[in-house]
């Protein structure tokens, strides 16, 4: 208030004087034109000048607007920044492709000036200066696009250039957010299930991957991705056993099982590496029964040879099943090594020594060698060492051919 006050009086002070000033010498102003002249005060003729002034630019602006002048101006300015906008991002793509990054980032970024939808001219500006590895210029670029709106776009485009720069860690947890605000969108989760790949997160990479299944985005390469995420979470549940007590990781093991799609449950691969989690931790019962199960149903080599690997708490119905599908598949080497395992769990000594040298006629495997030659070193070492020389000549390196004593 009190500086209002002061500013007022100052005035007020200024005006007197200029007042004093002005009666003590007004000046003058003569104009003349022919034999017309008009004389008067200095003053006077400002303000009259002034005046004339104002009225012809209220003059000008009306017939602009009557003619549309401004109209015209407007259309003709815009269509030169569009012409200019679209040769410089034509530019800038032929540089991007060229591979001249700091010419294709200048292009974008003369293009985004002058063009009245700037976005894709900012994220081909901050895609060029990723690959120039200029970080803080592509990230300035991309919070500049996302003040054009569209997050989703410049969401995807920031977290490509957190993964462009190594910090996985990061785009994960960006793609996560993206993920919660566009749940249908299948671009996001197809690039968080890059970075999860790449992190080896494969818990998450389980939960995640059903949702673009949901969204019918199939190919060979999604499918096989899922299986190894399916294993991993398996393989990671079975090493648990290390840490807590058996029952508890057969627990863990069973509820991730069931809580997995049908078409994942059905599939022997799954199947067997679930058998396979089982045998490691000790639960053995249950995986002779997935695995009868799924041999009952449909042969599998894979399947016969985790089979033979089971320690059932009764072997001798375990080998009778086995021996069941010898009328099925009587030359098949994978179910007679398996039958030979078999017969060592019974105490069946002569007959594991026949299935093993039986699937060893059949096809030369270091499993059927290694199973044969820990038989024979307990019941005829000589013979034993015999099929090592065997082995190592069978299926070992190829050696060169030297003169030996």
């Amino acid at each position: 208030m009190k500086q209002s006050l002061l500013l007022i009086l100052i005035l007020l002070g200024l005006g007197a004087l200029l007042g004093l000033w002005l009666l003590h010498d007004p000046g003058y102003v003569l104009v003349s034109w022919g034999l017309t002249s008009v004389e008067m005060s200095l003053w006077v003729g400002i303000v009259a000048w002034l005046l004339s002034l104002i009225v012809a630019m209220v003059c000008t602006d009306l017939l602009v607007r009557l003619l549309g002048f401004n109209g015209w101006w407007s259309r003709w300015t815009q269509q030169r920044h569009l012409q200019r906008s679209a040769r410089a991002l034509q530019e800038a793509t032929v540089a991007f492709e060229r591979g001249d990054w700091r010419r294709a980032e200048r292009q974008f970024f003369a293009a985004a000036r002058l063009s009245p939808q700037p976005l894709p001219a900012w994220l081909g500006a901050a895609r060029a200066a990723l690959r120039g590895q200029a970080m803080d210029r592509a990230e300035q670029y991309l919070v500049l696009a996302e003040e054009r709106g569209n997050r989703l776009a410049v969401g995807l485009a920031r977290a490509r250039l957190l993964m462009g720069g190594g910090r996985w860690e990061q785009a994960s947890v960006l793609l996560a957010r993206l993920q919660d605000k566009f749940r249908k969108d299948e671009s996001v989760l197809r690039l968080r299930v890059d970075v999860l790949t790449r992190l080896q997160k494969w818990g998450e990479l389980a939960d995640l991957l059903p949702l673009l299944r949901r969204g019918k985005s199939e190919d060979a390469r999604f499918e096989a991705l899922e299986k190894r995420a399916c294993r991993e979470v398996l393989a990671w549940l079975g090493q648990a056993a290390s840490r807590v007590d058996r029952s508890y990781t057969v627990g863990k093991l069973e509820q991730y099982w069931t809580t997995l799609p049908r078409h994942l449950r059905q599939d022997e691969e799954l199947r067997v590496a679930y058998a396979e989690q089982l045998i490691r931790i000790g639960a053995d019962d249950e995986a002779e029964a997935l695995l009868a199960g799924q041999l009952g149903k449909e042969w599998s080599p894979a399947a016969i040879e985790a089979y033979g690997r089971t320690r059932s708490t009764r072997p001798d119905a375990a080998l009778a099943r086995a021996q069941a599908l010898e009328a099925e598949h009587p030359h098949n080497p994978a179910l007679l090594l398996a039958l030979g395992r078999l017969c060592l769990q019974n105490r069946r000594w002569d007959e594991a020594r026949h299935y093993f040298e039986a699937s060893l006629a059949l096809r030369k495997s270091p499993e059927a060698y290694a199973e044969l030659v820990r038989l024979l070193a307990r019941l005829n070492p000589p013979e034993a060492g015999a099929y090592v020389a065997e082995s190592v000549a069978a299926v070992g390196p190829r050696l060169p051919d030297l003169p030996l004593p």
